[in-house]
């Protein structure tokens, strides 16, 4: 059965994200193409996860038989520079083969629509109900000879408009330790640094890697840990990390100390505003830290929440006009840049925030955090999910957690409770995995304990 999620359509290789189900989900895009009388072409990218090349090939196979033009991206990208695509050639839609940070033994298949945004929940609705409808597969060998695929690049262009976006008025005289994960990241963040000028910087596995080293290819503080050694002993000024499809950044200060995606997300925020002065309200999803909330309300501003998933953060942004939307995972997006997270831009963002303030991560996040006056924590957990109503369960029968509960949010397959004084714990359904998401924001004392009772009542039945 094909389902979109948060972030597509993601499976086990040769389990459900087969040849045949990606042909069929394609063939449900063509029909869509044809009721609404499109007549532009799909771009079609793939990273390097096994088989993403086939797979993109097999897309533009059914693309090219029901005569939709096809640009076929030329070498392995990341994924924000298929959005990047959809939005520069006024294209309707666009797809990606990548899994993102999902174990290497996944695959997926992202749709984006007209602007170079994730497609929203009516589009993917209408594509599920479409394959239920499919009665033929029309695919064809596509060679150098077919007019109908194009061979397509724009790094330079895509690496072009990121620094549209930069501001550096100094040099940058940073040591930089960067862990590609072996995935497409490095393909457009080393020509973009040495654009830059950043002179000592550090880059591992930059090598094509199926496996990704059998470690999940993503940013997290577990996946960072191994740095810290490198970092202290090479005396960088910072690492970072970005995950399969390079649209998630994680990053280590100065001292070796892993930078929650939270902060990251409120820098940026904050860099801009208080340093660049630029103006503007901010979106966060449901589960992202209060911290925002707080440095919007210091600003004069305001932050905008919405259910898990960019395409609401990327809505939320055109509806408010906001100047930064991201959420706690590690993605992140600026006005005006394209609609969807790019860990490319976010890592040259946070490089010229370091840059023109002249500080260290771990002095700018402080002096971030006093400025709000924020002195909370968030924590968080992953649960194997056993596919039971987990969520109406919850709600029925609430964990205990010996706070005054304020609100009870439900929005989708997601529950947040709300205690005094901008306390909360919640627990959703993974779109892209069988897993739950439990995490907590709390004074530091307390955070721990609420992790253990929420977790405790996802196990226990």
């Amino acid at each position: 059965m094909i389902k979109f999620g948060t972030g597509g359509f993601r499976g086990i290789i040769g389990d459900n994200f087969t040849k045949e189900n990606v042909q069929l989900l394609t063939q449900a895009l063509c029909d869509e193409i044809a009721a609404i009388g499109s007549d532009k072409p799909v771009a079609v990218g793939y990273d390097y996860r096994f088989g993403s090349d086939y797979f993109a090939q097999w897309t533009a196979e059914v693309l090219a038989a029901n005569g939709v033009k096809c640009l076929l991206f030329d070498e392995p990208m990341p994924t924000p520079a298929v959005m990047f695509a959809v939005r520069e050639e006024g294209l309707d839609f666009g797809i990606m083969i990548t899994a993102s940070h999902n174990p290497y033994y996944f695959n997926g298949y992202k749709l984006f629509s007209h602007g170079g945004m994730d497609a929203d929940e009516q589009l993917t609705g209408r594509i599920e109900q479409r394959i239920a409808e499919v009665r033929q597969v029309r695919a064809v060998p596509i060679d150098e000879e077919n007019d109908l695929v194009v061979r397509y690049g724009n790094k330079q262009r895509y690496i072009e408009n990121i620094a549209s976006f930069l501001h550096f008025d100094k040099p940058v005289d940073l040591k930089v330790l960067y862990d590609n994960m072996a995935g497409v990241g490095a393909t457009c963040i080393l020509p973009l640094f040495e654009r830059l000028g950043v002179k000592n910087f550090t880059v591992l596995h930059s090598q094509h890697d199926a496996f990704f080293n059998f470690v999940n290819p993503n940013p997290t503080a577990d996946a960072m840990s191994a740095l810290k050694e490198m970092l202290n002993n090479g005396g960088y000024d910072f690492a970072m990390a970005t995950d399969s499809d390079s649209d998630r950044l994680g990053i280590l200060d100065e001292k070796g100390n892993y930078v929650s995606q939270n902060d990251i997300l409120a820098a940026i925020y904050y860099y801009l505003v208080r340093y660049r002065s630029l103006k503007g309200d901010v979106v966060k999803n449901f589960v992202t830290s209060t911290l925002l909330d707080k440095l919007a309300d210091k600003f004069g501003f305001c932050c905008h929440t919405v259910d898990v998933g960019f395409k609401n953060i990327s809505a939320a942004m055109k509806k408010y006009d906001a100047l930064v939307g991201g959420e706690s995972s590690g993605g992140l997006t600026v006005r005006g840049y394209i609609y969807g997270k790019d860990s490319v831009f976010a890592s040259a963002l946070f490089l010229e925030m370091l840059t023109q303030t002249g500080k260290s991560v771990s002095a700018l996040i402080e002096e971030m955090h006093r400025f709000a006056d924020y002195a909370m924590l968030v924590k968080d957990a992953n649960v194997v999910y056993d596919g039971s109503d987990l969520i109406g369960r919850i709600t029925e029968n609430p964990p205990q957690f010996g706070k005054k509960t304020v609100q009870v949010l439900r929005l989708g397959s997601n529950v947040k409770f709300c205690f005094e004084r901008g306390r909360w714990a919640a627990l959703r359904l993974s779109g892209t995995e069988p897993m739950v998401r439990l995490s907590v924001e709390a004074m530091p004392d307390e955070a721990d304990e609420l992790l253990g009772i929420l977790t405790k009542s996802v196990i226990c039945k």
